[in-house]
């Protein structure tokens, strides 16, 4: 059975063709403008010396940012389940992801089947993404790609106050002003960008079969300095970077096979900041999909979204997740102004906030 995953992420477009369970043709492409022609030009890349058309692909299934505007998937499936999908593929044991992707770090749990059974996502900045990296690649006039191995280089690395992508940025160009090496400069990044992670992963359950996920595990100085703060080596799939497409390809394969698609179990929106942590989390397991949410919230933050199995299910909206602190004044304040709220209202008691 010949089947496909395209994953249409912030900064890179990735496919993956199976056959029967084996990988015949993957490829990343850059993300343009507008999806539908990314997805496009992505896919006629992945087929090009197969000797398949699109014609020939039993099934697609999307993900990615722009995953619902793939105009030949014929379903579409959240990144998290994708790349606990994947890895899982290469890796049964692992339980614990670290997906480092353009705009955003996600900290994943799943099970032996690639369930997702705990999500958390902090995505407040740009700091510890793929965008920052290649922000400060450009500021110290360094390959992205070569990044990696001049951090390892390093003979001591500088400390950095923040990894604010904006404060970051003009302290690497002062450093580099005052003469210190860009292997220090970029070692010093790491070591900030790791803490951050790992305060990310602590709020999941950091279990020993750890690994990372993204373009981002392909910087060798990076997964270095995680492996060294997370004290775990990490698992590296052959390529990290499509791991997400992958995932997508298996669960067209299932699809295929008229097998139904897993479910992430709970999901969390937000992030922490110099003021506290900023969470709301929603175990789909229990939502039903009612919807009562989405009209009690006196801020609007909460709307109703098909899932991976095609439930209605409820979600933070995507423009309330970085703000959340300012929007939502927190469960506490909500009980004692108003006579109900996401959580009375919600029958399965789907809905928790961290503050």
């Amino acid at each position: 059975m010949i089947v496909a995953g395209i994953d249409i992420g912030s900064r890179a477009a990735k496919a993956v063709v199976m056959n029967d369970g084996t990988i015949i043709s993957s490829v990343i492409c850059d993300t343009g403008p507008e999806s539908v022609k990314t997805s496009q030009m992505t896919m006629s890349r992945v087929l090009d010396g197969t000797g398949l058309s699109l014609d020939d692909i039993e099934y697609v299934v999307a993900t990615g940012y722009g995953r619902v505007l793939v105009p030949f998937a014929n379903e579409n499936i959240s990144e998290i389940s994708c790349h606990a999908r994947g890895i899982t593929w290469y890796f049964p044991e692992v339980r614990t992801i670290l997906d480092m992707g353009g705009q955003d770090c996600k900290a994943i749990n799943c099970d032996a089947d690639g369930r997702v059974t705990n999500f958390i996502m902090n995505d407040k900045c740009a700091g510890g993404t793929g965008r920052f990296l290649e922000m400060i690649a450009d500021v110290l006039n360094i390959p992205l790609e070569e990044i990696g191995e001049v951090a390892l280089r390093s003979k001591q690395a500088i400390s950095f106050n923040t990894i604010c992508a904006v404060f970051a940025k003009s302290e690497a160009i002062a450093y580099l002003r005052r003469g210190v090496s860009k292997a220090d400069i970029l070692a010093g990044l790491n070591e900030a960008i790791a803490t951050r992670c790992l305060n990310l992963l602590k709020r999941v359950s950091l279990e020993k079969e750890f690994t990372i996920t993204g373009g981002i595990a392909k910087n060798k100085g990076m997964v270095a300095q995680l492996g060294e703060k997370v004290g775990l080596e990490p698992l590296l799939g052959e390529d990290p970077q499509i791991i997400g497409a992958l995932g997508a390809a298996l669960f067209a394969r299932d699809r295929g096979q008229g097998k139904a698609a897993t479910v992430e179990a709970k999901v969390q929106y937000g992030y922490a900041d110099g003021t506290g942590n900023y969470f709301i989390t929603v175990d789909t397991a229990r939502c039903d999909g009612c919807g009562k949410c989405v009209p009690a919230c006196p801020s609007g933050i909460f709307e109703l979204t098909t899932g991976d199995g095609g439930q209605l299910k409820a979600r933070v909206k995507e423009e309330a997740r970085k703000k959340l602190a300012m929007l939502c004044p927190g469960y506490e304040a909500c009980l004692s102004n108003l006579e109900l709220n996401c959580h009375t209202v919600c029958p399965g008691d789907a809905i928790s906030h961290a503050w």
